[in-house]
């Protein structure tokens, strides 16, 4: 009896230890579901539009010889496209015998006022007519702006402060940020030292740090003048005010968002340092490879589903510095690490996508400004034979799954660079670099958009651990304006004690959550995707354009290219009494997420 007890557990380790074989040489990957379907968009359709259908129109006036008008005019553009309002642009030069009363809402993008004297006044009568009037830009202190300040509700004013920093939301306005005083650096505009005449009809939205009003509206006769009284619409990180300074110009307005959350792990799976690190000993008592297999990436599964989240993980498969082949395949160990983070990822409806061979930028010689020490590539050729090398080896332990999103390494890419990646990669959809510039210009800079070859350009808007104002500022303008939350980490930053700035994973865990809530807490209705299928979602929002009526109470959206479902944001203090073909959301005070079923829809709201 005791000798077969010692049979049968030897038979026992003999199993075991096979499986483990098994494991170790991935013979059992090929029973893991390790696919990469996606569904294939609708055919999109359209609604058809009655011949007495009336539109908004937008024009918007700017100054060739003005930089900053310029600069401000690009992102009024860009933010009128993506929220699908049809819009004239003209140069002052061009202002002469404009028929100004077709247009619901003019934009003057440009800051000396005096270059519109001469229609001046058929502007002001527009707006006393119940039109709107909207200063994207401080005007300077001329003639014609002393001859209209009374009009905007300036009581008084004293000069030009170009150091205005700092913000304060006197009302809300901003979805997500119903109170914030901050006198920080990023914000800085040149504004008018203004006082307003606190008799009239205006509401204060927005001043300074040291209370310079930076937004507001005055009634005017039938119509509001909405005035912008800094700089800072310049800036693309300013593009949620942008967009609800937009909103202002209507009692009821509605735009389209795409209705996306993601969250982005570059450099994983990736190999792991091994050894120790001083600040993971002392407060986990584990090495390098035991502090992220059984501390960050259990937090990391823990986070994802408290707070909704799939991962897009972006690979790499080595750190080496290779620019020129032949490159090196990777050792056992980091096989099997691959194998085991990317079961698990897969396991949780993540997606595995690309980030490169190692982490050298795709770029020639001299083409990178920031100090990376990267080397450079010789040739487009050994750009795709690096990328291919490390589509076999992903391939070699998931042989199934499809590839169909890379991010660039440092998020720089060179056209070089970006003709590789879609060569070497046979299922490519999608680029997911940066949305917003750096200083030394060098990065692969995007807008939410497709591509001439195809491609949809996916930007992250957000990044990193650390929970402060600049990043929620940056998360709350891209949310305001695109619906969007696209954020990436890195598992390596706590490594380094620049990007962790001395902080335990412990505090960086944290500071993330916070981040993460806040996200949950102003905006509950966003729904949670990897890279493929948000990519898809994104298409459905670039490419619907709505066609929205506005009679009283009566709303009508007539959409081109419609695909169910389709997302919108309704700013309306009114409540809603019926709908057609439209679920909706209350998610502030003052604004509702549209859920569009059909090609047409149509609201009621009360009466005023």
């Amino acid at each position: 009896m005791f000798f077969k007890r010692i049979i049968y557990i030897l038979l026992v380790l003999l199993v075991a230890a096979t499986g483990f074989q098994v494991v170790r040489t991935f013979i059992f990957t090929r029973f893991i579901s390790n696919t990469n379907d996606v569904k294939e968009l609708e055919e999109p359709i359209s609604a058809p539009i009655p011949e007495d259908a009336v539109f908004d129109s937008y024009l918007v006036f700017s100054d060739r010889d003005e930089n900053n008008s310029m600069a401000t005019l690009y992102h009024i553009e860009k933010v009128l496209q993506y929220m699908k309002i049809d819009y004239d642009s003209l140069d002052i030069t061009q202002s002469e015998n404009v028929d100004i009363s077709k247009y619901h809402c003019i934009i003057i993008s440009l800051e000396r006022l005096d270059h519109l004297k001469d229609i001046m006044p058929a502007l002001t009568d527009h707006v006393y007519a119940g039109g709107r009037l909207i200063f994207a830009i401080r005007p300077v202190i001329d003639t014609t702006f002393g001859s209209i300040s009374d009009m905007l509700a300036i009581q008084s004013y004293s000069g030009i402060d170009d150091n205005a920093t700092g913000i304060r939301v006197e009302e809300p306005l901003i979805l997500g940020i119903d109170e914030m005083e901050e006198d920080v650096g990023f914000i800085r505009n040149s504004s008018i030292a203004s006082v307003l005449d606190p008799y009239r009809d205006t509401v204060l939205y927005l001043s300074t740090y040291r209370r310079t009003p930076l937004l507001w509206e005055a009634g005017y006769g039938k119509g509001k003048f909405i005035v912008f009284n800094g700089t800072m619409l310049n800036e693309k990180n300013n593009r949620g005010i942008l967009t609800n300074i937009l909103c202002l110009s209507r009692e009821t307005f509605i735009y389209p968002v795409a209705n996306i959350k993601m969250l982005h792990i570059d450099d994983f799976p990736a190999p792991i340092p091994r050894g120790t690190l001083e600040p993971i000993a002392e407060e986990f008592n584990r090495t390098i490879p035991q502090f992220y297999r059984e501390v960050w990436w259990s937090d990391m599964i823990r986070i994802s589903k408290r707070h909704d989240l799939v991962y897009s993980a972006f690979t790499i498969e080595n750190y080496g510095d290779d620019t020129t082949p032949p490159f090196d395949d990777p050792g056992r160990i980091e096989e099997e690490n691959f194998l085991v983070y990317g079961k698990e990822l897969l396991n949780l409806g993540g997606e595995i996508a690309i980030h490169g061979y190692n982490h050298q930028s795709l770029a020639p010689e001299g083409y990178i400004k920031q100090d990376l020490g990267y080397n450079p590539w010789n040739s487009q050729e050994d750009m795709e034979e690096s990328l291919k090398k490390l589509m076999d080896f992903i391939h070699s332990i998931f042989p199934n799954y499809t590839i169909r999103a890379y991010v660039p390494p440092s998020n720089i890419l060179s056209d070089q660079g970006r003709s590789a990646v879609v060569g070497a990669v046979e299922d490519l959809e999608v680029i997911a670099s940066v949305y917003l510039p750096n200083k030394e210009g060098d990065v692969y800079q995007q807008e939410f958009e497709i591509a001439p070859d195809g491609i949809i350009e996916f930007p992250r808007i957000s990044s990193g651990y650390h929970h402060e104002t600049e990043v929620m500022w940056s998360i709350f303008n891209g949310l305001n304006t695109h619906g969007i939350f696209s954020h990436f980490i890195h598992p390596d930053d706590l490594l380094d004690t620049g990007r962790s700035r001395g902080l335990s994973w412990s505090k960086l865990s944290e500071e993330f959550e916070m981040i993460l809530t806040e996200v949950d807490e102003g905006f509950s209705w966003l729904r949670s995707y990897s890279i493929s299928e948000a990519a898809l979602e994104l298409t459905k929002y670039l490419q619907i354009h709505p066609r929205i009526e506005y009679r009283g109470a009566d709303i009508n959206i007539y959409c081109e290219n419609f695909r169910p479902d389709a997302y919108f944001i309704m700013r309306c203090d009114r409540a809603i009494i019926e709908t057609e073909n439209i679920e909706h959301k209350t998610i502030s005070e003052d604004a509702y997420l549209l859920t569009l079923t059909r090609a047409y829809g149509s609201i009621r709201l009360e009466e005023k």
